[in-house]
């Protein structure tokens, strides 16, 4: 098969070639590997930015130790659950959000940063959107998209909640949807 050259930025390159000799690769290697990722995401109508957001992604969700599964078992095991013992489900779900946000923090110290680093990877989340208002003293976050049922959306209203409060908000009101719409309402802790 033919080769051809392909232009690329100077650094990029650099970096690229310092990479290959670490782990054994030829450039010819990565970059055929990077480009049949790009294609297949093409084909199938993605945006090219979306190879950076699921190579994103994935460091998260290794990092996080995510295990994915459907929305329709994570839906049901929620109803069991919150249905087995409601307040334990709800420390869970405080829980796992002190852990997202605690991992968030060390990602992204300022809200600024995390809004940057979530618009990187949103396409990869199953969250629809995450919209904020700031309004004097509060600032008013809306999550939509976080699930199906009242419990399920209870859950994230809770993750969100320690999220935030690991970029030390204090959170004033949490309002909770079903299908998934978690409007949040927070002050700055003044330090």
């Amino acid at each position: 098969m033919p080769r051809v050259n392909i232009a690329a930025e100077a650094d990029l390159i650099e970096q690229l070639e310092n990479e290959a000799k670490k782990r054994g690769y030829t450039i010819y290697s990565l970059t055929n590997a990077a480009l049949k990722a790009l294609l297949k995401l093409l084909k199938e109508g993605e945006d090219a930015n979306t190879l950076e957001s699921l190579v994103d992604y994935y460091t998260i969700s290794k990092a996080l130790d995510i295990v994915p599964v459907t929305s329709w078992f994570l839906e049901n095991l929620t109803k069991l659950a919150y249905e087995k013992d409601n307040k334990q489900y709800e420390n869970m779900c405080e829980e796992v959000g002190e852990q997202i946000g605690s991992f968030l923090r060390s990602k992204a110290s300022t809200l600024d940063e995390l809004f940057d680093f979530y618009n990187a990877i949103k396409i990869a989340l199953p969250i629809r959107n995450v919209s904020i208002k700031n309004t004097g003293d509060m600032i008013e976050f809306r999550i939509t998209g976080t699930g199906f049922s009242l419990i399920s959306t209870l859950c994230a209203g809770k993750i969100f909640s320690k999220i935030a409060e690991a970029y030390d908000l204090s959170i004033q009101d949490v309002d909770v949807v079903p299908g998934g719409i978690v409007t949040i309402k927070a002050k700055a802790n003044l330090k």
